[in-house]
This record gives C-alpha cells, sequence and structure tokens, in this order.
C-alpha cells in the first residue's frame, strides 16, 4: 500500500545509526510515503556513502537526496527539504530528524485522516501526532500560545487531551508533523537563519493564523532523544530564536521581555550568580534585538562551557 497524499522530508546530521533505524521504520510502514527527501547536512561519519547505497536500492516510493556543502543546522536543512517538497507531487509534506521514528501504520492513519474531509478540511493547514519518548508522551511537542498582561506562555496541551480522538494546537515540532503543501506556499519556508531551535515553533505560529493545526493521537512518532540537562551550545539558539520569534509575532510584548530580561541576567552577574548562563543569555537577547541571526561566531557546535 502506497499514500498518493504523503511524502517525508527527513533532515540528518551526523547520525548515521539513527538514520538507518529512521528508515528502516519508513521501509517498514503499512502505507509507504510517496517520496523520501533526506537533506544531508554536512554529515562526516559516513552518511553520504551510506546514502548512494539507499539510493541505489529500488524502493516503493521515490527518492531524492540533498547533500549540503555546509552544516546549515536543521533550520537550514528543513528550508531546502521543504523547498524541494513544494516542486514534488505529494499534497501533504511529513517532516522529522533523523532520532524521530514512526510506528508501523502512522502514515497509513495519518493518510485515512487526510481523506476524511469531515475533520481535515480545507481549513487545515498541518497535523500532527503525539511524541512517544521513553515510553512516555513528550507534551513539549505540541503546545498553546497565550498571552497575558505583558507575557507571553507557551504550554504543552494537557496530556489528558490525547485520549481524544484529535485535537487542535498552536505550536508543533518537526517531529512527526504533515504540513499541507498548500499552505506552505502561503506562509512560505522555515527561517534557515535560526540554524536550530524554534525554526519549527516559529513556522507553526505562521501555519495556525491561517489554518488549523489538528493533533491525532494515534499517529504515533517514537523520539530517540534525551533532555538537556546542561547549559551547550544549543542553549544560545533556544533563547536568540524565541526571542525573534516573540519580535515577529508579539512585537510590543517583546520590549517589555527583554526588558526584564537583561535586568535579570544583570542582577545575576553582578552577584557572580549563574554568571555563564546569563552571559550566553544577554548575547542571545542582543542578536535577537538586532536581527543577528545564523551561526553565531562563539557559540557553534561543539562548544563546551568552562566551569564558573
Amino acid at each position: 500500500m502506497k499514500s498518493n497524499t504523503v511524502g517525508v522530508v527527513l533532515v540528518t546530521f551526523n547520525r548515521l545509526n539513527q538514520l538507518k533505524i529512521a528508515l528502516r521504520a519508513y521501509d517498514s510502514q503499512s502505507c509507504k510515503p510517496k517520496y523520501i527527501v533526506i537533506v544531508n547536512n554536512n554529515s562526516t561519519d559516513g552518511t553520504l556513502e551510506y546514502l548512494n547505497e539507499w539510493y541505489s536500492i529500488s524502493s516503493a516510493y521515490s527518492k531524492y537526496i540533498i547533500n549540503l556543502e555546509i552544516n546549515s543546522g536543521g533550520s537550514g536543512g528543513f528550508y531546502e527539504g521543504l523547498k524541494k517538497a513544494l516542486d514534488l507531487d505529494a499534497d501533504w509534506i511529513w517532516v522529522a530528524d533523523d532520532d524521530a521514528y514512526p510506528n508501523l501504520s502512522a502514515i497509513e492513519i495519518a493518510d485515512k485522516m487526510i481523506k476524511d474531509k469531515t475533520i481535515v478540511n480545507d481549513q487545515v493547514s498541518a497535523i500532527c501526532g503525539t511524541v512517544i519518548n521513553n515510553g512516555n508522551i513528550d507534551h513539549m511537542h505540541r503546545r498553546r500560545i497565550f498571552s497575558k498582561g505583558l507575557g507571553i506562555h507557551e504550554v504543552p496541551v494537557p496530556v489528558d487531551e490525547y485520549n481524544n480522538k484529535f485535537f487542535e494546537l498552536d505550536l508543533f515540532s518537526y517531529v512527526g508533523t504533515i504540513i499541507n503543501k498548500s499552505f506552505l506556499k502561503k506562509v512560505g519556508l522555515p527561517k534557515k537563519h535560526y540554524f536550530i531551535y524554534y525554526d519549527d515553533t516559529e513556522h507553526s505560529m505562521r501555519l495556525a493564523k491561517i489554518g488549523k493545526i489538528l493533533c491525532f493521537p494515534a499517529i504515533k512518532v517514537t523520539h530517540d532523544s534525551e533532555p538537556t540537562k546542561f547549559i551547550t551550545w544549543k542553549t544560545f539558539y533556544a533563547r536568540r530564536n524565541q526571542l525573534d520569534l516573540y519580535k515577529t509575532h508579539f512585537p510590543i510584548r517583546y520590549q517589555f521581555i527583554i526588558l526584564v530580561q537583561v535586568l535579570r541576567a544583570l542582577v545575576h552577574i553582578l552577584t557572580n550568580n549563574k554568571v555563564l548562563k546569563y552571559k550566553m543569555k544577554l548575547e542571545a537577547i542582543k542578536d535577537a534585538y538586532k536581527g543577528n541571526l545564523g551561526l553565531h561566531e562563539v557559540y557553534k557546535p561543539g562548544w563546551q562551557p568552562d566551569k564558573e
């Protein structure tokens, strides 16, 4: 069985073992995707050679490989992959990283839901499924956003709503999300200069403004990822890109938020409390304010913090 509705865009960087597991999951689907586009972010771990072999093997779906000359981060990878998908003939685009493994019936369920026009009508800009991590629902991948006073709040959808056939949300991650191509054409591609983090959140903000985003809990995706408990180079991008999102979509509240964050950071630095963390936050605030996106000259992949 093959879907004529759903194609896949998958971004990978130096996680060959996880990529192999992911591709086996797509090969084992009860309903095969129409195509798979793989964006290789200049991996150095044998991914290029493996993808050449993978491409040569006949499959039930079409295959496309985009080998980038530099590591453009997840944001740049999804930008290129979705740009390619706009020229392909599936009306819905499943997006995921190499560490996301769809359950065997995930695409079949998605295909059926998309074809059920009583639910997924022409007002639905994207659908998504349940993200499972270590056997539990990782509800941070499906959120709602609201403003109260001068603050902005991103709130995970309560776990009990996953007992419903579907629910509506505002913000998704690119783990097991399926974008309606007609709406993608309207809102445009993700912000490639984010490098990593919040490219999917910002993209979902745009999609939610012109259509509905629905989650179908029966579509399940296992996310092979451990939570980050310490300050890493990624922390900088999470903060900077979140602030850029607020500046774009909540410009008045954004001014108040950065003022509070600057004052808080200065207090911590002056009292020698978590100095490293708050110096990084100040740098993120400065770059968001000035619109300096892309790869930071200091906080690059592999950066490790010195002990405070």
